[in-house]
């Protein structure tokens, strides 16, 4: 054997190692990539559920929820201030989901649990006008409101006070 085929053994075993090294990063990082969705899915998932826990242990916030939810009674201005912030952050918590799904961080699963209780929600007139309110002052992204809006339709399609696309303030 001469050093010339040594030389070429050794290259051979070499671009094998590398090869090998670029076949483990790989499975590494798919690896790290599910672990990232896991955890993103997980604190999406924290956020729709801490929403519902704050619900259930505040009983001024869970009186108000029952009286636009089931009663559709009046409330008073500091049950309006509740309820329409908490429906405020249960929006952000869906845009934040709806973004999550396009960025392809969450599954379909999870924005659907958003996406029914959302549109739940959206049955109630005080939050239907609350949700044109933001509409209208463009407060969630376009395309995250269309997906609202469709969600919506879709899951309610003979509701009486469907939601209507709104034109932003024109500046």
């Amino acid at each position: 054997m001469t050093l010339e085929n040594i030389y070429y053994i050794g290259q051979t075993i070499a671009v094998v190692a590398i090869l090998g090294s670029l076949a483990g990063i790989y499975f590494q990082q798919r690896q790290a990539n599910k672990i990232a969705r896991s955890d993103m899915s997980q604190r999406v998932s924290s956020s729709f559920s801490d929403s519902m826990r704050e619900l259930m242990s505040n009983p001024g916030l869970a009186l108000a929820f029952r009286k636009v939810m089931f009663e559709r009674s009046e409330l008073d201005p500091v049950e309006s201030t509740q309820i329409l912030t908490y429906f405020n952050l249960t929006l952000t918590a869906h845009a934040d989901a709806y973004l999550a799904y396009n960025e392809g961080l969450i599954g379909r699963p999870l924005l659907t649990t958003f996406d029914g209780n959302t549109a739940w929600y959206l049955t109630a007139p005080a939050f239907e006008r609350e949700w044109r309110r933001v509409r209208r002052f463009a407060l969630y992204p376009p395309n995250f409101c269309d997906h609202v809006d469709a969600q919506f339709a879709k899951l309610f399609p003979d509701h009486a006070a469907a939601p209507q696309a709104v034109e932003a303030p024109s500046s």
